[in-house]
């Protein structure tokens, strides 16, 4: 018999979650314990339950599929969780937040952006990150954050920002090339955003551990 830790109790997002806030699913969550419990790269001392959220993504949710832009429409700028830029939807016409789709697996997320990769260029971030993660993309680093903020009611990268994988494309709005970035996220609301990729001392990257998928 398995015994369940404190701390994956408190750092996965299973079936039952999903079910409490957005309607059934169906599937099963596979073990995550042997990870959980394993020594974090980032932070000495530290296992990666410690320091990480888990969670089982899925494709869709109320029959929509789960993007960016339907998480919007989930969370209105009337309740908690909410984003900032809910009635300024600057992201109109980007792939990255209206089209990209959560995929439906398991997730291992460093719930706050790599330490010490702030004030560095995207590749040097990249460069900082073991051979075992990858830069997560936008939909991943929203997804953790509005659901690390449902489990535990704490925001992630209150002050920071995470790098994500994707760039922005031209619209009338917003000029191309941008990288996706996602943060700054306190009581007025979680932002997506975009940076130019100069070095900034509040912008660092976020990490998704590599999972294989079934």
């Amino acid at each position: 018999m398995t015994t369940t830790t404190k701390s994956s109790i408190v750092r996965v997002w299973g079936l039952g979650d999903w079910a409490n806030y957005y309607g059934p699913v169906v599937d099963k969550l596979e073990s995550v314990e042997k990870i959980l419990m394993s020594p974090c790269p980032f932070h000495k001392n530290k296992l990666v339950g410690d320091t990480h959220f888990a969670f089982l993504g899925i494709s869709a949710i109320n029959g929509a599929p789960l993007t960016v832009a339907t998480w919007i429409d989930l969370h209105p700028a009337d309740g908690q969780p909410k984003f900032y830029f809910s009635d300024d939807p600057w992201h109109t016409g980007q792939l990255h937040t209206d089209l990209a789709i959560l995929q439906h697996r398991i997730y291992i997320m460093l719930r706050e952006i790599v330490p010490g990769s702030t004030s560095k260029t995207f590749q040097e971030q990249v460069a900082m990150l073991p051979r075992e993660y990858k830069v997560p993309t936008t939909i991943e680093e929203v997804t953790k954050d509005i659901l690390v903020f449902r489990k535990t009611g704490k925001r992630c990268n209150g002050s920071r920002w995470a790098a994500c994988w994707e760039r922005t494309v031209q619209t009338s709005r917003v000029c191309a090339g941008n990288v996706s970035c996602v943060g700054s996220f306190d009581a007025t609301g979680l932002r997506v955003d975009y940076w130019d990729g100069r070095r900034n001392d509040y912008l660092g990257v976020g990490a998704s551990r590599k999972i294989l998928v079934d």
